[in-house]
């Protein structure tokens, strides 16, 4: 079965999947995990950092910390405006096109990389608010994202290769 992974300028679902790039290790522990908007997380810290480092300042013998939280929030700064790079150049992105067959699931993008999981090297297959993830079993894989619009043809293909017992559905926790 192929179709086309519509992603080209869809900015909620590069923000999700850069969510669970940066939080890997959290969703192959918890698959269940709810996703969320990694540019609102860095804002949440950066304002919680921001509070720290202003109360700090008005008590001298805190100074130490507010120099750390100081710190945590140039650091997070950074993080965001890098975030913020990252989401921007994502967008321009073409559409890719997706195979699940007999064998496992590829990701084709124009002209660029092909890659390809096998079904014995897939760990979880996660439906989150925008997105599809099929996460590897190990890091020497690449993961791979589908636009939740092809929701339905990777269901049909889940259950025309038996591979259901793989499928994790989260996209009942952001009604």
């Amino acid at each position: 079965m192929t179709f086309n992974n519509y992603e080209k300028g869809n900015k909620k679902y590069y923000e999700e999947i850069m969510y669970i790039s940066s939080n890997y290790y959290i969703f192959k522990k918890r698959p269940k995990t709810k996703t969320h908007s990694l540019v609102k997380v860095f804002l949440l810290y950066i304002i919680l950092f921001s509070l720290i480092f202003l109360s700090c300042l008005f008590i001298p013998n805190l100074f130490v910390i507010s120099a750390i939280a100081l710190t945590i929030l140039i650091i997070y700064i950074y993080l965001l405006i890098e975030t913020k790079y990252k989401l921007r150049e994502f967008i321009k992105h073409n559409d890719s096109l997706i195979t699940i067959d007999e064998t496992g699931i590829e990701n084709k993008e124009e002209n660029k990389t092909v890659s390809k999981l096998y079904w014995n090297a897939i760990e979880y297959i996660i439906v989150n608010k925008y997105s599809i993830s099929i996460l590897p079993k190990n890091f020497a894989h690449f993961a791979i994202f589908i636009e939740i619009s092809s929701k339905k043809e990777v269901l049909e293909a889940l259950k025309k290769y038996n591979q259901t017992n793989l499928l994790i559905d989260n996209s009942n926790k952001y009604k």
